[in-house]
């Protein structure tokens, strides 16, 4: 198994990354395969027009990467991405409407443990066509290469649980003092050599993060405490008709407060700015 990871891994001798579609549009799942076969990284090993098909047939076909639509008949999207999620675990990128309420969708899938999501209208996204199929291309790939380097470092380094031996003298007895050994001269050589980093308190924290972003973000605001002592930049690959959605998600779940930055804003601890999709953010002092 090591050794089939690894060769996928290494560059011109990856196996085909295997995609299921998930659509109740027969038009839009023979365009996404036309777009993904494209690239020789990729095939379509099969496809479902509901959400409950693709519960059926995930275990079946055993795809790296699966594409999800939101609005479908018997089972909706995000039903399936949690029922995925809790029996045959895949990476799933999630298509949904470009505006606010495709927004709320996609990051609904997210928490429902999709990795990340596009609008279905994605080449609007780019330039021209062919970008908008290369966007795609590139979405699939990295949640395959994901999913394979989490398998090979499962595999190739297997953690095994160590139980705590507890000591078997009495547990009121003395702490025994350690003598710290004198330094060698190589510890002193190294020791000499070491650089101090300067003791610089940062004015802000930076992030920009894009594909798995959303997710990732999350996990990192959700544990920092209200009264955080830093301000928080963000920048977060996503379109505009979104941010806007994903800081007050965030502002929900987190004990900091998260807005989408407008002109004006200042830096405050415990505040962190979202920048607007497809736009930057420059500082003044």
């Amino acid at each position: 198994i090591c050794a089939s990871i690894i060769g996928y891994l290494e560059p011109g001798n990856r196996m085909p990354i295997k995609v299921m579609i998930v659509d109740d549009s027969a038009f839009f799942r023979r365009r996404i395969k036309q777009i993904l076969e494209t690239n020789p990284e990729i095939t379509v090993i099969g496809g479902a027009d509901n959400g409950q098909e693709a519960v059926d047939r995930v275990a079946v076909l055993n795809p790296d990467v699966i594409t999800m639509d939101y609005e479908m008949p018997v089972m909706d999207g995000i039903t399936a991405v949690r029922e995925i999620m809790r029996t045959h675990p895949t990476p799933i990128l999630m298509f949904s409407s470009l505006s606010y309420e495709g927004a709320r969708v996609s990051l609904d899938a997210l928490d429902a443990g999709a990795l990340d999501y596009l609008p279905k209208s994605f080449e609007s996204m780019t330039n021209s066509p062919d970008e908008g199929s290369k966007l795609l291309q590139d979405k699939v790939i990295a949640l395959a290469r994901s999913l394979s380097v989490s398998r090979s470092r499962s595999v190739s380094t297997p953690v095994k649980p160590v139980k705590r031996q507890e000591p078997k003298s009495n547990m009121m007895a003395p702490a025994v003092k350690a003598r710290a050994a004198p330094p060698t001269s190589a510890t002193r050589a190294a020791n000499k050599n070491t650089v101090k980093r300067p003791n610089i308190r940062p004015k802000a924290i930076l992030i920009g993060t894009s594909t798995g972003g959303p997710v990732a973000l999350q996990k990192v605001l959700i544990d920092l405490p209200k009264n955080f002592r830093y301000p928080i930049l963000i920048i977060q690959h996503m379109p505009s008709t979104f941010t806007s959605a994903f800081a007050q998600r965030l502002d929900r779940v987190c004990n900091i407060h998260v807005k989408e930055a407008v002109d004006g804003d200042t830096l405050t601890p415990g505040v962190a700015l979202l920048a607007p999709g497809g736009s930057q953010m420059l500082l003044n002092d």
